[in-house]
């Protein structure tokens, strides 16, 4: 079995040195080593109790060494499963360092994406105001007025821009 929980020991040292470096380890690859180290601490749990319990008990079978080993086989179960236990407490880590990266990239996009609103929401409402066609809209019979309109446009999404980096926002 220590050799079984040295191969599991291996995957989860991979895995954490994934995690070290912001790689995020293959979908199920983590659940299926949480699922067997939990499956393989349950039978060793059971294993050691056996030992255990045949270590104390007074068999005319059974020397004295006998039950001096089965007393170290209980132990070094005991250690193994003490061992296991770390392990499952170590995926629990590395799956919250997952969600966090998730959440990190995640907030990452929507600040972003807010960012870009915030950009493009003044020149929005303008061209929307503007790009009604109704007869009397202020600087209608102006030949220029076009040019005039993209470069006040060009101007509030600039300042919109310095208002954000002034505001550490951007």
């Amino acid at each position: 079995m220590s050799d079984f929980t040295d191969i599991l020991h291996d995957r989860l040292i991979k895995m954490e040195e994934k995690i070290l470096t912001e790689e995020i380890p293959e979908r199920g690859k983590l659940a299926l080593l949480r699922r067997q180290i939990i499956i393989v601490r349950r039978y060793m749990s059971t294993q050691r109790d056996v030992f255990a319990r045949l270590a104390t008990e007074k068999f005319l079978w059974m020397s004295d060494d006998d039950r001096n080993r089965m007393q170290e086989n209980a132990e070094r179960l005991g250690r193994c499963i003490d061992e296991l236990d770390d392990f499952v407490a170590r995926t629990a880590v590395i799956t919250d360092e997952i969600h966090a990266f998730i959440s990190e990239a995640t907030n990452k996009r929507i600040y972003t994406m807010s960012m870009l609103a915030i950009v493009f929401l003044p020149s929005t409402f303008l061209t929307g105001l503007f790009g009604v066609n109704l007869n009397g809209i202020p600087g209608s019979e102006f030949k220029f007025a076009f040019s005039v309109f993209c470069l006040l446009l060009s101007c509030l999404i600039s300042f919109v821009i310095w208002w954000l980096k002034r505001g550490k926002l951007l």
